[in-house]
């Protein structure tokens, strides 16, 4: 997991730097504290092993040790096994002398007492040294703490004071213009303006439309070259006509009206140039409201975390900040600068949107400077992506003519293909992934903070676009000269699976260089693979789910790497060879390890979800989440196992056998297919997006996308392709009547991806709004910037044991369902053959 002190640096200000909290050296006065912690506990440690060895072991009684012979029974005094008195000088006394005994005994009794009283002082000094350095830490901390608190709120509320006071100084500047202020009226009489709504609550103001400033002036402007277009028109009808007196009249009218339209000109250019100023005001000052949103966002979690970093360390003093962490003493959860904020929005929406808060909303926050403007790297990348469009050509160009003029096969049928697809799938989902930052970016989700991605090591979207395109160069430079070294049109120096063993070699490499971003890459896979093992984040559970997505690829990666381990790569081919494989048709690649890699990423996701419920203790949403992949597992392993929706003469069946089983098992599947699809869909919309709410329009309470048609759109995409990510769940080969086409196979893989993609557009603004899945403490989220509380975490603890008894329950119900999928297939299997007639009987 990332830093905290990470995301804020990544997340602060610059001109604002010196006001946030100082997150680092709270942590570093409790990083001393910790280690003060420990060495006491260790002083203790040693000083209780040093009491035992010099006063005996603190667990053997006298009786123990005088049966070792180490307590005289009469005088009670420590003696050696050899019956001699050990004196504190050191010397030693026979017992068989009465007088000698006594004397060391009075030795012994008054040296054991200053020697305790001695003991006893020095013990008690070194563990008030130590004590007294925690408590100078745990004050350090508090004084820092309290300082902190102070300096954040005050700079907090004098910026939001400023703020609120330059706005009121706009609006009465705009509604004291000569030029402007006629656009303000809002009520039927006209006896109120704008003005008079400042400082009133967003909550209780009515929201009331207006016309649109510019757009008002614009359409005057519009009206005037209009008119005088159809005056010009009407002098030259008259003197077509002969009518001179007509036009000149007509002139002279025009004269006096261009003197009126010369005023009215200037005046709009006047406004129109005072209202571009007022967008750039009222601009800049929203995107400081969201700003100054995020400062307080990023402070306030700080302080949620630095506390509870200080009951972890000092447990003694745990919940001594408990009234520290008060929402309305602390930034408020931000709420009078979203407020603020609203009612800039507003402003903005009035005047120049004509009352639309969401158009309103997507003209203020893009803007010069911040990131997301293209820059001098754009012709570089618009030039290779050129290339690439001209390498994409040709390939279609040499197959489609090759297949036309000669009848050869095209590069889909070639044996090599699927290495193409594998490669061509990890690509495709390189340039999706980048179009996924451009978008959050684009739109402030912070999938950086999310994610809980480390900032140091994350790309933009434009560096992801450079790389995937000098990859879709290899790629496609690949498949051309693979393509032609089996067309004879170039010579044939080297076997031609050599082409893409290379490009085999190149993704491998993309895989694991450059370290500083693929370390961590393969790290979260690996907790991803793990996830019984790993308690998922947000950021496990988005790759658990593009896993889902990327059956196909792992299918055709599957091949690949047999391909390479058998060493067909040295063979030379031609476009005219059917290239055959021992392993497709091997019974532990068809019927075990292809099924293995289709539900391997659904039994991941199946993993994560229990987990999350054994975290949790909530039942909801995860088991139904759980359920929802056990189902798509069923479908799955009925496309695996199941011969019934093969190609079979069914009449001949049911002649001889009179039964219509295989009709009852082609509904059952399809029942199961359309549940699962049907299921996922109305999840993903409902749960995974939070929308589908009837009181907002079928959508949610807030969106972040500026138009609604994005959001109905990306639903009905969602509903058509997730029934095709259920086709893609059936097993090559599997001689399905509604398997995919090989040559379509590609194709869908490409459709499957695309509908992940947008479905993490709207996943990831759910989850940035209202913290859906629950993985953070803090629900609020700072918008995503390129800069230069009162919660009581009572967390739901129930017993190990019945949570224990929900899992262990839920995988019997799953894995009876698994189990007998393919009891049912095998029954079937066993009909089957028995029904189907033997070759001799044929002839």
């Amino acid at each position: 997991m990332v830093e905290f002190g990470l995301k804020l640096e990544d997340n602060k200000v610059a001109e604002w730097s010196n006001h946030y909290l100082d997150y680092g050296k709270l942590k570093a006065i409790l990083k001393k504290a910790k280690t003060a912690k420990q060495s006491h506990e260790d002083y203790l440690k040693r000083q209780g092993e040093k009491k035992g060895g010099f006063f005996g072991s603190p667990h053997s009684s006298s009786a123990d040790l005088q049966s070792q012979g180490v307590v005289n029974e009469t005088t009670n005094l420590i003696v050696s096994p050899d019956k001699q008195i050990l004196s504190p000088l050191g010397s030693q006394v026979d017992l068989s002398d009465p007088n000698a005994v006594q004397e060391a005994v009075q030795k012994q009794k008054s040296s054991s007492n200053l020697s305790l009283t001695r003991l006893s002082g020095y013990f008690n000094r070194g563990e008030k040294s130590y004590t007294d350095k925690i408590e100078k830490l745990s004050k350090e901390f508090e004084e820092l703490l309290r300082a902190e608190r102070v300096k954040t709120v005050d700079f907090y509320n004098t910026k939001l004071a400023e703020l609120e006071s330059r706005l009121e100084i706009l609006v009465q500047s705009v509604a004291q213009s000569s030029t402007l202020a006629p656009t303000f009226v809002q009520d039927d009489e006209g006896d109120k303006t704008e003005h008079s709504t400042i400082g009133t609550s967003p909550r209780v103001r009515q929201h009331v439309k207006q016309p649109s400033l510019t757009r008002g002036r614009f359409a005057s402007v519009v009206n005037i070259v209009s008119k005088k277009l159809r005056r010009e028109k009407q002098i030259f009808d008259a003197l077509q006509k002969g009518d001179t007196d007509m036009a000149l009249k007509i002139e002279l009218l025009s004269i006096d009206d261009d003197d009126d339209e010369d005023e009215n000109r200037v005046e709009n250019e006047k406004v129109l140039a005072e209202g571009n100023s007022i967008k750039r005001a009222l601009t800049d000052h929203y995107r400081t409201t969201m700003l100054l949103k995020n400062f307080a966002i990023m402070n306030y979690t700080g302080f949620v975390k630095i506390v509870k970093k200080h009951d972890k360390t000092l447990s003694q003093n745990k919940g001594k900040f408990k009234s520290f962490l008060k929402a309305e003493d602390l930034f408020d959860e931000g709420k009078e600068v979203d407020e603020l904020s609203l009612r800039v929005v507003r402003y903005y929406a009035n005047w120049f949107c004509e009352g639309n808060i969401r158009e309103a909303t997507t003209e203020m926050l893009p803007k010069k400077g911040d990131g997301l403007e293209m820059d001098w790297s754009q012709l570089r990348l618009g030039y290779r992506m050129g290339m690439s469009a001209v390498l994409a050509l040709w390939v279609c160009w040499d197959c489609i003519w090759g297949l036309v003029n000669e009848g050869n096969t095209t590069i889909g049928g070639r044996a090599a293909f699927p290495v193409f697809r594998a490669c061509g799938g990890l690509l495709l989902l390189q340039w999706f992934w980048g179009c996924s930052v451009f978008i959050w970016g684009r739109y402030r989700v912070n999938y950086i903070y999310l994610f809980d991605l480390d900032p140091r090591t994350v790309s933009s979207a434009m560096s992801i676009f450079e790389d995937a395109v000098e990859n879709t160069l290899v790629f496609l430079l690949v498949m051309l000269l693979y393509y032609k070294a089996g067309a004879s049109d170039i010579p044939q120096w080297i076997p031609t699976g050599w082409f893409p063993m290379s490009l085999v070699l190149y993704t491998v490499y993309q895989l694991i260089f450059p370290l500083k971003t693929r370390i961590p890459m393969w790290g979260a896979i690996w907790k991803v693979v793990t996830a019984p093992l790993n308690s998922p984040s947000f950021f496990h559970g988005y790759i658990g789910d593009i896993f889902t997505s990327m059956v196909k690829v792992f299918q055709d990666v599957a091949w690949t790497i047999c391909w390479v381990c058998s060493g067909q790569f040295s063979s030379y081919e031609t476009l005219r060879d059917k290239a055959t494989f021992p392993w497709e048709t091997a019974h532990w690649y068809k019927n075990f390890l292809i099924p293995i890699v289709c539900l391997f990423p659904l039994l991941i996701r199946f993993n994560q979800c229990l987990r999350r419920y054994i975290d949790t203790g909530d039942r909801v949403p995860h088991l139904p989440n759980a359920a929802k992949y056990a189902l798509s597992q069923t479908v799955t392993l009925f496309g695996a196992f199941h011969p019934l929706y093969m190609e079979l003469d069914a009449a001949k069946a049911q002649s001889q056998s009179g039964l219509h089983g295989v009709d009852l098992f082609q509904v059952f599947w399809l029942l199961i297919f359309l549940t699962s699809s049907l299921y996922s869909f109305t999840w993903d919309v409902f749960m995974d997006w939070g929308l589908g709410r009837k009181k907002y329009g079928y959508l949610g309470a807030t969106l972040m996308y500026p138009k609604r048609s994005y959001y109905f759109t990306v639903i009905a995409f969602d509903l058509v392709l997730r029934f095709m990510w259920v086709l893609t769940l059936l097993p090559p080969s599997s001689g399905a009547k509604f398997e995919v086409p090989s040559y379509l196979s590609a194709v869908t893989m490409m459709l499957e991806l695309f509908r992940r993609t947008i479905w993490g557009f709207l996943r990831l603004e759910n989850e940035h709004r209202s913290n859906a899945a629950g993985f953070r403490r803090v629900s609020f989220v700072p918008l995503h910037f390129n800069t230069g509380h009162g919660h009581n975490y009572s967390h739901k603890e129930r017993g190990g044991q019945s949570v224990l008894k929900e899992v262990v329950l839920v995988s019997i119900v799953v894995l009876g369902i698994c189990v007998s999928s393919i009891i049912a297939a095998q029954n079937a299997n066993s009909r089957q053959n028995k029904w189907a007639p033997s070759d001799n009987n044929e002839f």
